[in-house]
């Protein structure tokens, strides 16, 4: 079995994102309930962020950055488009293995 893993580095990210997209697909995931919030002030669905997710690619990846509530956890952030909307969602893999979508928001920088 892979580890859900990557090596990290200043621009690698820290988990795997076919295994990020792997428990998405397996119904091994949670959405927060700020990054559900957001989505749907962009007329956005629990759908549409799966979608979204399941299509990033590796040069959509922008940062990894440590998580502010829970020490040791580090979140990876990335950027793309979505139905004409630049987004920018936060991802993770928790302890037991499962996707977290931290944040997914419309991406102010774009």
């Amino acid at each position: 079995m892979m580890l859900p893993f990557s090596i990290s580095g200043p621009r690698r990210p820290r988990y795997l994102l076919e295994e990020v997209k792997k428990a998405i697909r397996d119904g091994r995931y949670w959405i927060t309930r700020h990054a559900g919030l957001d989505a749907a002030s962009l007329y956005l669905d629990e759908d549409d962020i799966k979608h979204c997710v399941l299509k990033l690619e590796e040069h959509h990846f922008f940062k990894t950055m440590p998580s502010t509530r829970i020490p040791g956890l580090n979140q990876d952030v990335y950027k793309c488009r979505y139905g004409g909307l630049p987004i920018y969602t936060k991802l993770q893999i928790g302890r037991e293995g499962q996707a977290v979508v931290i944040s997914f928001k419309r991406d102010e920088s774009a």
